[in-house]
């Protein structure tokens, strides 16, 4: 998941550790895509079947953009095919998640695509007999929609900026929040500007202070627990926000994990894992970590150096990686490798067979 807002002035939690120079392990393989996959970004595993299904968006280029299916052999093959905006001729998928209904829900980033101007949008590819057969537009209006997870019937998805032309730090960025019982009779649904929707559930602020606002993105990717409590990385600021809400799924409170210093450079497309641990993407940093919520302590799981070449993609290595998703006792990380784009794509794995998190984490 690439690029997100902003922040209110949240909790900072003070950490006193002494952060790990050198990566926990590394990855030992690499899933090597299909001849146009160009930037795998948003995964998640279908709760039926175990595969993980992959977002592959035509970054910035017009036409349509494949869903790819990772079986529990690490074979790859085609899913289903975005069709693209009728106005902007692109779609561009990063965050996906399946919902309680069996139906796939997207994040259509037009900003990533290329237009700001409130043309992003959310998919669902409605599914029969657990098979994909048609798509369609539930939301419009949103200006970069980004990571995307589902609790219950409610929608999560990171609106990465609120406004479709950032120029000055701290700004704005924050969460939608949607009941999927919503999405019946007259569709696609409109948000309205920033501040008006009843849908836009918190927000808070990124200012990139360390780096003098090289890295202008907010909120980008979303984790849950699975207990309902809501993670949204503040890429630029390098923190993980926490949000509470009640039984209703309304906002009690929001605080950040940690203070954005650590092992990592930003905080991209994450999951929550069963034992509570955030597994996290840094883009910038080209690496994967992972951070215990209840002590804001962050670890380095993984670490390439940037812009890898062919043969070291091939063996594995992290290549601006954006997402993560958890299977098994596996790490599957996307390497969305929006810089130089060479060849190969791949997904990088990495097993956390043996790691002893609960020691890890303390």
């Amino acid at each position: 998941m690439f690029r997100i807002l902003s922040c209110f002035v949240l909790f900072a939690v003070v950490c006193s550790f002494v952060y790990a120079a050198e990566p926990v392990t590394k990855p030992f393989k690499a899933i090597i895509l299909p001849e146009g996959a160009l930037h795998p970004d948003g995964m998640t595993v279908c709760p039926k079947t175990g595969d993980i299904i992959l977002a592959v968006p035509v970054v910035g280029k017009k036409g349509n953009a494949r869903l790819l299916k990772i079986d529990k052999n690490d074979n790859v093959s085609s899913y289903f095919e975005l069709k693209a905006h009728p106005e902007t001729g692109r779609v561009t998928p990063l965050g996906i998640s399946f919902g309680p209904d069996g139906n796939l829900y997207v994040a259509d980033s037009q900003c990533l695509g290329g237009n700001p101007n409130h043309k992003s949008r959310i998919l669902r590819v409605v599914h029969e007999n657990g098979k994909p057969v048609k798509e369609e537009v539930l939301v419009t209006g949103i200006v970069q929609a980004n990571g995307l997870e589902i609790f219950g019937n409610k929608i999560y998805i990171a609106e990465t900026q609120i406004d479709p032309q950032i120029v000055e730090t701290p700004f704005t960025s924050g969460v939608f929040a949607f009941d999927i019982a919503e999405f019946r009779g007259d569709l696609p649904l409109r948000v309205l500007p920033y501040g008006k929707d009843p849908h836009f559930i918190f927000s808070f602020q990124t200012a990139d202070a360390d780096r003098s606002g090289e890295w202008k993105v907010g909120a980008n990717g979303i984790g849950l627990a699975k207990d309902g409590t809501l993670y949204v990385a503040n890429f630029g600021d390098k923190t993980i926000i926490e949000v509470k809400m009640d039984v209703e799924r309304k906002v009690l409170s929001h605080r950040n994990l940690n203070d954005g210093k650590g092992p990592h450079e930003s905080v991209d497309g994450m999951k929550v894992c069963p034992m509570g641990y955030i597994f996290f993407a840094d883009y910038v940093g080209n690496s994967v970590c992972v951070m215990n919520p209840a002590n804001g302590k962050t670890v380095l799981l993984a670490k390439n150096p940037v812009n890898p070449d062919g043969d070291a993609k091939r063996a594995g290595a992290l290549d601006r990686c954006s997402e993560v998703c958890l299977r098994g006792d596996k790490l599957y990380v996307a390497n969305i490798d929006l810089n130089d784009n060479n060849e190969p794509h791949t997904i990088s794995v990495i097993d956390l067979k043996g790691i002893d998190f609960v020691k890890l984490m303390k």
